[in-house]
């Protein structure tokens, strides 16, 4: 048991994956870069996916609008309101 310990001690003072923590140290490095970059290319808008996320939910219903307007002039009502209500005659 004694000579186990002296073991772990002797694998704790000389590490030999010093070009792992180096290559971690550079990923760590690169990833603070990548953050500072975002930084400066977004400035002070904090919301700035809330904004793109609501420019391309505008952009969406506005494409459904228009194909919608494309569907009446052409004749064709694919568009299904739930509001509606629903008359049913089942006599023969």
């Amino acid at each position: 048991m004694h000579k186990f310990a002296l073991e772990v001690d002797h694998n704790m003072a000389e590490p030999h994956n010093y070009r792992t923590v180096g290559y971690s140290m550079i990923m760590v490095a690169a990833s603070l870069v990548v953050i500072a970059l975002l930084y400066l290319a977004i400035g002070d808008d904090v919301l700035y996916s809330d904004r793109v996320g609501k420019q391309k939910q505008f952009e969406y219903n506005q494409m459904l609008e228009e194909e919608k307007a494309k569907q009446e002039q052409a004749g064709k009502d694919l568009s299904v309101d739930l509001g509606e209500s629903i008359v049913m005659d089942n006599k023969p």
